[in-house]
C-alpha cells in the first residue's frame, strides 16, 4: 500500500510539473523542478527504499 501511494504521488509531481510549463516563467518553472526533483527524491529515499528493503521483489527500478 506505501509503494501505491508513493507511486501515485510522484506520478501527480511529475504531472504538476509538465502541467506548469506553459503557465509560468523560466525562473519559476526551475523553481518548481527544482521542488519536484527533490520531493520526489525524498519518496524515493525514505518511503520506497524502506519498503524495497522490505520487499525487493517489488523493486521495479532493480538490475536483476
Amino acid at each position: 500500500m506505501i509503494q501505491k501511494h508513493a507511486l501515485s504521488a510522484i506520478e501527480s509531481l511529475h504531472d504538476a510539473l509538465t502541467s506548469s510549463i506553459d503557465h509560468c516563467s523560466v525562473d519559476e518553472f526551475d523553481q518548481i523542478r527544482r521542488g519536484v526533483g527533490t520531493a520526489i527524491g525524498d519518496i524515493q529515499i525514505d518511503l520506497l527504499e524502506l519498503v524495497y528493503r522490505q520487499h525487493p521483489e517489488l523493486n521495479h527500478l532493480k538490475n536483476d
